[in-house]
């Protein structure tokens, strides 16, 4: 389901994004990002919303920048059981939002798929599963462009990454194998329930300093 050559081109922007975001959050302070962040999260939580009872989506408008980086591509869909083809679009405005997604995972220290899945389902086209099988790629590749800014600062405490990691990838290793058993509208509504959850957590924590 992972779209390989989608999630290389926009690395390019989420790895800039995220050194950059790790270089500023030693010098900025945190809490309005946060507020920001809570809106940011808001806004796509509404806009996947309305799009909650799709099963397939897919993008029709031009796309030269896809057609010629050959970014069309198709995955079997296990629920389905049919083999489900999809064109991607709008990949400027993608890597723009990709370099935004890796500058508040620099600034944050968060992963910052809440904000790719929704960049890659709203503004590029891809399937749900696609742009959460894809932002997963990615996660790893944009989370370690920063940690390496972090671990020179001495900011990253081995005895609480550890099993927190352990966690992650337990958590991670059973969801991945759900993935392909769900439907994508049940996909898109758990997200937009974790999108709110995560929107109301940041709001408050920007709220209270």
């Amino acid at each position: 389901m992972t779209n390989l050559r989608v999630a290389m081109v926009l690395e390019l922007a989420t790895t800039t994004g995220a050194l950059s975001g790790a270089y500023l959050a030693g010098r900025l302070g945190g809490r309005w990002l946060y507020v920001l962040f809570g809106v940011v999260m808001a806004y796509s939580s509404l806009m996947m919303f309305r799009k909650r009872n799709t099963e397939i989506a897919g993008a029709s408008r031009p796309a030269p920048w896809a057609d010629r980086l050959r970014l069309h591509a198709s995955y079997f869909d296990e629920q389905l059981g049919s083999e489900v083809s999809y064109r991607v679009s709008s990949t400027r405005i993608g890597l723009a939002l990709m370099y935004v997604a890796g500058m508040i995972s620099g600034l944050l220290g968060i992963g910052s798929g809440a904000l790719k899945v929704p960049a890659m389902d709203l503004a590029m086209g891809l399937p749900i599963k696609v742009s959460t099988a894809t932002s997963n790629f990615m996660i790893g590749v944009t989370a370690a462009a920063s940690a390496g800014v972090y671990f020179a600062r001495g900011d990253i405490d081995p005895f609480v990454a550890a099993p927190v990691a352990i966690g992650v990838l337990l958590g991670a290793a059973m969801g991945s194998r759900s993935l392909s058993r769900l439907k994508s509208s049940t996909i898109r509504r758990l997200f937009v329930v974790l999108l709110i959850w995560l929107s109301v957590q940041m709001l408050l924590r920007g709220w209270r300093g």
